[in-house]
């Protein structure tokens, strides 16, 4: 999918990303670690630029449909993204960079997209959050699975305005792309692994 070469003074750059619940944070973090990568995390970007205009609160900002603000937010954390690559061993995580790195032929080591459906993404975002996994907890369910098509559809919105990023489809942009709906963490990220090593992206 690469068209250029990544320097080999530069090292690695992985890319990796998913929606809301999939897990990528957490596959993000054990790759860094097992390949000694420098995680940048878009995401936390992100919500330290909302902290800064005034929001206390990541959600604040998303369901107040304060778009105008999230896209100048967006740009910002994609010149910052753009900058960290120049560093040797990143590791990149966000919803959007591998589309970015394929449209500007940034030579990337793998771009990795980790999904899983609606329900599960639910359910893990309740755990998070402390939540039982119980009947009695239907209503915080509710709120949690209507929050994350909510963000979903923002996030789609924004990256084909700005970007002109097709987000429903990540196999465009991805060299692998796992559904981690009835993975564990430890079953994802050995699938991972195990492609990263039969597709040769590690030489």
């Amino acid at each position: 999918m690469n068209q250029k070469i990544r320097s080999k003074d530069l090292g690695y750059l992985f890319v990796i990303g998913g929606p809301g619940g999939s897990g990528s944070s957490t596959i993000a973090k054990m790759l860094a670690e097992h390949f000694n990568l420098k995680r940048v995390y878009g995401g936390g970007i992100f919500r330290k630029l909302l902290e800064e205009e005034g929001y206390a609160n990541n959600d604040r900002a998303y369901f107040q449909k304060n778009e105008i603000l999230l896209k100048e937010l967006d740009k910002k954390v994609d010149n910052l993204l753009y900058k960290e690559i120049e560093s040797p061993n990143v590791l990149i995580e966000s919803k959007n960079f591998a589309a970015l790195a394929t449209k500007n032929e940034i030579p990337c080591t793998v771009k990795i997209w980790i999904e899983a459906n609606l329900h599960v993404r639910t359910l893990r975002a309740m755990t998070k959050y402390g939540f039982e996994i119980s009947f009695k907890n239907i209503i915080p369910y509710i709120r949690m699975r209507l929050d994350l098509v909510k963000r979903y559809n923002m996030d789609y919105r924004r990256y084909y305005d700005i970007q002109g990023i097709n987000y429903s489809d990540p196999r465009e942009y991805n060299d692998i792309v796992i559904d981690s709906s009835y993975l564990n963490e430890k079953e994802t990220y050995d699938l991972i692994l195990k492609h990263i090593k039969d597709g040769g992206y590690i030489k």
